[in-house]
């Protein structure tokens, strides 16, 4: 990528998530992977993704709020969609009209659902969330007999009952086994014959058949990530990230770089100024440490992340190497997500969907062919 018209551009490769998608679910053995597609599918435009993901014949994704299903709903006519948050007072006549799942997760929730059920004349297609450890969201483990013995149960069209692992991204931990126990103590109920179950999220589906039930939930895994920057064959990232060269300029040693003078230059020094802050996700953390690339010469970050740019040293580059409305690249080309994610002490998971806020997204890949895109 040479020149650029834009400041930022991140560009997301749906062949690259459809084919994660297809690995996860070949490695989810005889269960059958859904898409999680929440925050914007990490980031990455959920319109789009969906469309990808249901066009190679994925047919069940999750939300986390209405809001997000409702547009979701608004691509995909006709996939099977369900929200995590829980069933508000509010969402009676979204969920009847549109044809979305919500997720029960407390006795209030199953009133609801029971009154509506009433209301309608039907059961009403539904999760079921049990919490098996997180103390998150979700009925208490412990009183699920209760629970499965109350009238309102059956208002319930029951679509699948799952609960979350809170340490699959640590495979030796036992929390995993304690909750994978629990949860097969639970789904052996009499109540709960015939209702699919899911246990796994990406990191879940990583510690094996075990874990995997009847749907697996993979979320970052679709994008080409794992929670504890593990390789999985078959898995690659799906976005890069270019930010343009708005300027380059001369210092000398002595001056100061960006806000606070936070770093002195030691040397004269060519600087260039890339289009893209801590407003478009790039975090102030990576001040000082954060790289760029360009045709194999790497830059480092110098001076703090300000809001709409920052700053590398491109001294030793040929000063023939870069000029002003190139590109360079943040995020690709050997510079990884969970680079940035470590250096800022933080997670993938928070990198992506912070990623690209005022980013020009562009899309690539032989499916969009197939989409009218």
């Amino acid at each position: 990528m040479a020149a650029m018209p834009v400041r930022l551009e991140a560009e997301i490769n749906l062949d690259a998530i459809v084919e994660n998608w297809k690995t996860l679910n070949t490695l989810s053995g005889t269960a059958t992977a859904s898409a999680v597609v929440k925050a914007d599918g990490y980031g990455h435009g959920m319109a789009m993704v969906a469309r990808a993901l249901a066009h190679a014949g994925c047919d069940l994704f999750f939300t986390a709020s209405l809001d997000e299903a409702l547009s979701l709903r608004a691509v995909l006519p006709k996939a099977k969609i369900g929200y995590f948050d829980g069933f508000d007072a509010h969402d009676h006549d979204e969920v009847i009209h549109h044809h979305i799942m919500p997720t029960i997760a407390d006795r209030d929730q199953l009133q609801r659902l029971d009154r509506l059920a009433r209301d309608e004349g039907v059961t009403i297609p539904a999760l079921l969330h049990i919490d098996t450890g997180m103390n998150r969201l979700g009925f208490n483990y412990k009183g699920t007999d209760q629970l499965l013995d109350r009238e309102e149960f059956k208002a319930g069209h029951w679509q699948m009952i799952y609960s979350h692992l809170a340490s699959a991204d640590s495979p030796e931990d036992a929390m995993n086994p304690k909750q994978q126990s629990d949860f097969d103590r639970l789904i052996a109920h009499p109540s709960l014959s015939g209702i699919p179950a899911s246990l796994a999220a990406t990191a879940g589906i990583l510690l094996g058949a075990d874990y995997h039930y009847d749907i697996t939930r993979p979320g970052i895994g679709l994008y080409g990530l794992t929670p504890n920057h593990d390789q999985v064959e078959g898995l690659r990232p799906a976005l890069s990230l270019y930010g343009r060269v708005l300027q380059i300029r001369a210092a000398e040693a002595g001056e100061t770089v960006g806000y606070g003078a936070s770093e002195t230059l030691t040397r004269r020094s060519r600087l260039a100024t890339i289009g893209g802050g801590y407003g478009d996700g790039i975090n102030r953390l990576l001040s000082g440490k954060g790289m760029v690339k360009k045709n194999g010469f790497t830059a480092r970050m110098i001076g703090r992340v300000s809001m709409d740019v920052h700053v590398v040293d491109i001294t030793d580059w040929p000063e023939d190497h870069l000029a002003t409305g190139d590109a360079v690249t943040l995020i690709g080309d050997g510079l990884s997500v969970h680079d940035w994610a470590e250096k800022c002490q933080t997670i993938p998971y928070e990198m992506l969907t912070t990623l690209g806020l005022r980013a020009k997204r562009h899309y690539a890949g032989a499916i969009l062919s197939h989409l009218g895109a």
